[in-house]
């Protein structure tokens, strides 16, 4: 092995074949290991949905209209880090 195990493989093009064996393969030359033996992570059945009460929906929906209001109010730009914009640079 020229990179050795868990090491950098460096330049191979992992073209000497691979050595099976437990759910992994590994590259003949470098040392490379690729997991094969892996079923999808998913629980069997789909997740319970979260519904918010009644109550929080409205609480969360009135968070996110006082977020915009003050958004605008302060003239930040859309999708910005928060840098405030002058008046005369702000879209209109």
């Amino acid at each position: 092995m020229k990179g050795g195990t868990g090491g950098r493989p460096g330049n191979c093009g992992h073209r000497s074949g691979w050595a099976q064996a437990r759910g992994e393969a590994r590259c003949n030359d470098c040392g490379t290991r690729r997991f094969t033996d892996y079923g999808a992570v998913r629980p069997p059945e789909l997740a319970p949905t979260a519904t918010p009460s009644p109550h929080r929906a409205h609480r969360a929906d009135r968070a996110a209209a006082r977020h915009v209001a003050r958004i605008v109010r302060r003239g930040i730009r859309w999708g910005t880090s928060g840098v405030r914009t002058p008046r005369w640079a702000a879209p209109v």
